[in-house]
């Protein structure tokens, strides 16, 4: 697609067929609908079970918040901008703040799984000195910068590129604003991911090994116990940040190819890889909570409780 103006006066079907319209904007709203409940979900199971006493806890509020943002004021208005016609959609205020959220809370989203990879970093690099460093205070700090970051970074991209944001291509940024806005919203903090999560389990294994050398006699029961909590401790990483980074690399990737080697993309392309974006806000509340035994052992014991008080009456 080119920056000239021509491509704001045309407009680029989605779906033609009226029946296949009807479909996606059910499955987009399904969607919505999903990513609501899960992130509801996840605040009301945290906050009830869980408890706001472990740190991890905060960010995980946190981050649901802002995914539940992404959901109400950044899908919910696309599925109306794309597929139901109507002038007030479409005007050029409208897109403005849409977009705006959309920078705001797909950031905001980021940054707050990047500071939990770095709470569980120094969780296991320094577990002694974990309440020092992790106080209240400092997570406080992370919580109110990743916000203000990435309201600073919506509104910077916004200004700069208001023309872009009044054409109906609305998900597709450009300029110079949007690859630095792209740098410290989404590679640094991916960056930043990889190297905590390789650095988490690097400590993981090489404090199995401690162990084991120190307690000879007792290695091959503890090493069983130590390569389960290895074996955990990885998969969950794993799966965090391999959801992660395939759910919100290729629109990062695209906006790059666009600004810096003027490869063409049509609207449908950004669509689809800025909806691939969006599905992680639906997925992370459901991998937070599988992944999580403490919530799962929770439900299992109010079961349990529950069917034996029904047993009594």
């Amino acid at each position: 697609m080119n920056n000239s103006k021509s491509n704001c006066e045309t407009s680029e079907m989605l779906i033609s067929n009226l029946s296949g319209k009807v479909a996606c904007v059910i499955f987009l709203f399904f969607v919505v609908a999903v990513t609501v409940f899960g992130n509801f979900m996840l605040i009301f199971k945290v906050v009830r079970r869980a408890g706001l006493h472990r740190k991890i806890n905060v960010f995980v509020i946190s981050l649901a918040v802002a995914d539940c943002g992404v959901a109400l004021l950044v899908m919910l208005p696309s599925i109306f901008q794309d597929f139901i016609s109507h002038s007030l959609l479409h005007g050029k205020l409208i897109r403005k703040i849409v977009f705006a959220f959309d920078c705001m809370f797909t950031t905001s989203s980021i940054l707050h799984f990047t500071c939990m990879n770095v709470d569980r970093y120094i969780a296991v690099s320094t577990p002694l000195k974990y309440f020092q460093k992790m106080n209240a205070k400092v997570v406080s700090m992370l919580i109110i910068f990743s916000w203000i970051l990435s309201s600073a970074i919506s509104v910077t991209i916004v200004l700069l590129n208001s023309e872009n944001v009044g054409c109906e291509y609305s998900l597709i940024v450009e300029g110079v604003a949007s690859v630095m806005g792209a740098v410290l919203a989404f590679y640094l903090p991916l960056l930043l991911n990889i190297v905590a999560s390789v650095k988490i389990v690097l400590k993981v294994r090489n404090r199995n090994k401690f162990l084991c050398n120190e307690l000879e006699g007792k290695c091959s029961t503890l090493r069983r116990q130590q390569h389960k909590i290895e074996t955990r401790v990885t998969r969950t990483i794993m799966i965090l940040q391999g959801t992660f980074a395939v759910c919100t690399t290729p629109f990062f990737l695209l906006l790059f190819l666009v600004n810096l080697f003027g490869i063409k993309a049509s609207y449908t392309a950004w669509f689809m890889v800025a909806w691939l974006g969006y599905s992680n806000s639906t997925i992370n509340p459901y991998l937070y909570y599988f992944l999580n035994k403490r919530f799962k052992n929770t439900d299992k014991n109010n079961h349990r409780e529950h069917i034996q008080f029904g047993n009594k009456i």
